[in-house]
């Protein structure tokens, strides 16, 4: 037996056998003594004298305290499967070497974003602390009671990094598919059975790369706080090349803080005289010093600083830039732990083809292959009046070509009706028709003042035939479900320069339609390039059914790495709070009541 198996063993003994102790110097009995004194015991007491009988009785009463959550049913469902048999001790109540290692685990969850607390690390940690110098044997009860303990923290983590700490509910989306059932058990099985606690849990992470950039980040960004942050940049003028600023000293020292600007920068226009501008003051000829200078360097570093951050680059520090450059690095730490936990909400799975829109960044990203095949701009939903683009999948099953935009009954009523009442041929000039329902071949209804006044009513409807001024452009993508939302073409190209583009009433309009057209319809080899174009641009309404269904993800990253560094993004709904809030009043605390049994025993 190794030295930590030793000293667990004798530690637990002295906290579960109250009353029962030995001198400090008194020598340990050899463990054929000790062994022959329980077989003695047992068989007096008439128990099974089959190896580990004790445990398994033990184990198997102090199961009938635990509840029918998710770990715990894992836990019952573990030792069930065993005929309650210890996980963690072998049947003379010796500590595995596993125990170790998941102990080790369980320290370096906070590296995961997740919070080493909840998995009762502490307790576990000083009762093994405690247990290294003192002799004595191990009972059933105690062995029976931190060994279920040790195996509901591995659970609880197993489910914390595999699903997250936020349980179901509002904030958690909907995916297309429901998330398939997850063996617990099994993992506690590999983990104990097979000896590798690490591969067990790794297992369970997040396979994508997404989650693997933001665990490093997530380090980075936690150096960077315990170096002590970075300066805040004092407010005032605009900062731009060539204007000399005592703020830039402190621009600089920010920006080397998160890596946009590396210490010994000296190019080009960095070096003024033979020295280093951002370095010195400059001592002009009547002894006054100035500023330091604004260089070329420094905006180079304000670029990668701004492409990172969504915002216009321009190598300009303005009131959006300064905004970003002082947001603490604290906060910085909580929002990528914040989206650590969104990418434990998502599938494992997420398709071979799919098309993923990040809603912070305006960005679709279509996939093939798990390699990204296409990348866009969007437009999505305001942020007011139930106008969000909700997070959400589903599967696209279809495109229509110069589609209707069958108007939303409260855009009817509100925007479209006033108009008519001002001019009676508003509807034709803007290609609407009024209809009884909304589908291909309803007949169209005239435009008269009784028919206005239904679709005021909402008893009557509005659909813009399509056409290039039809709002959702020439094509839409449809992948139905409960929202009514989903991508398509626009006509207010405009829209897609600008740098923050939440305009419309929840549905996504992409940037180049034709080319999401040429993905989707990949598996289609008659609907190459020119057929697509000749269906945009020349030919009327119609639909096209994909081979393969396709997921569609609307998802919600403000922190998120890719070639430039770690991205952040601003939160335009107001998600994070909600979500760190959320995660923050996770209740984990884990009831010990079989172990606190053992030690009144």
């Amino acid at each position: 037996m190794n030295t930590f198996n030793r000293g667990l063993l004798a530690g637990l003994f002295l906290l579960a056998m109250a009353g029962c102790s030995s001198a400090p110097d008194q020598a340990k009995p050899p463990a054929s003594a000790s062994n022959e004194a329980r077989d003695s015991t047992a068989q007096s007491s008439g128990v099974d004298r089959q190896p580990g009988a004790a445990q398994r009785t033990a184990i198997k009463s102090a199961l009938a305290d635990l509840s029918d959550d998710t770990v715990d049913h894992a836990v019952v469902d573990y030792y069930q499967h065993h005929d309650h048999a210890a996980a963690w001790f072998d049947n003379q109540g010796t500590a595995r070497d596993e125990i170790k290692t998941l102990l080790d685990a369980l320290s370096r969850a906070s590296r995961q974003g997740l919070v080493t607390a909840d998995y009762g690390y502490d307790g576990l940690a000083r009762r093994i602390e405690q247990a290294d110098a003192a002799p004595g044997p191990l009972d059933a009860d105690t062995v029976a009671a931190l060994d279920i303990r040790l195996s509901q923290a591995f659970v609880r983590y197993a489910v914390d990094l595999h699903q997250g700490r936020v349980g179901e509910g509002d904030l958690r989306p909907r995916w297309y598919e429901d998330l398939p059932p997850v063996d617990y058990a099994g993992a506690l099985e590999r983990a104990t059975r097979d000896g590798d606690v690490d591969a067990a849990l790794t297992e369970l992470r997040p396979p994508h790369d997404g989650y693997t950039r933001l665990v490093k980040a997530l380090a980075d960004y936690r150096a960077i706080v315990d170096a002590g942050g970075w300066p805040e940049v004092p407010d005032g003028d605009l900062l731009e090349t060539g204007v000399r600023d005592a703020r830039v000293a402190t621009l600089r020292k920010r920006l080397q803080a998160s890596g946009d600007l590396t210490p010994d920068s000296r190019t080009g226009d960095n070096v003024e005289d033979g020295v280093n501008a951002l370095d010195t003051m400059d001592e002009p000829e009547d002894g006054n010093t100035r500023s330091p200078r604004y260089d070329a360097a420094l905006a180079e570093a304000v670029e990668q600083f701004q492409r990172r951050h969504g915002l216009k680059v321009d190598g300009k520090v303005g009131p959006g830039t300064l905004a970003a450059l002082n947001v603490p690095a604290e906060q910085r730490v909580r929002q990528i732990e914040i989206h650590l936990e969104r990418w434990r909400w998502l599938p494992a799975d997420l398709g071979e083809r799919y098309v993923m829109v990040n809603i912070p960044e305006y960005r679709l990203r279509a996939f093939a292959d798990g390699k990204p095949a296409l990348e866009m701009r969007v437009v999505v939903g305001e942020s007011y009046d139930d106008r969000a683009t909700p997070i959400f999948s589903d599967a696209m099953e279809y495109v229509v070509f110069r589609p209707y935009w069958n108007v939303p009954t409260s855009i009817a009523a509100d925007e479209i009706v006033p108009e008519v009442r001002k001019d009676s041929d508003y509807l034709d000039q803007k290609d609407y028709e009024i209809v009884a329902e909304f589908t291909p071949d309803t007949e169209v209804l005239p435009n008269t003042p009784e028919n206005i006044d239904k679709v005021e009513a909402g008893t009557l409807f509005v659909r813009q035939r399509g056409g290039s001024h039809n709002a959702l452009g020439l094509v839409k993508f449809m992948f139905p479900n409960q929202y009514a939302v989903y991508l398509h073409d626009s006509p207010a190209e405009q829209l897609f320069s600008r740098n923050e583009r939440d305009f419309s009433h929840g549905c996504v309009r992409v940037q180049y339609p034709d080319q999401l057209a040429e993905f989707v319809l990949a598996g289609k080899p008659d609907w190459d390039a020119a057929r697509i174009d000749s269906a945009l641009h020349e030919e009327d309404r119609q639909r096209v059914d994909l081979e393969e269904s396709i997921p569609v993800y609307l998802a919600y990253w403000t922190a998120f790495v890719d070639e430039a560094g770690v991205n952040f993004r601003a939160d335009v709904y107001d998600n994070d709070p909600r979500v760190e809030k959320a995660m923050r009043q996770v209740d984990r605390s884990v009831p010990d009541n079989t172990l606190a049994r053992a030690q009144a025993s």
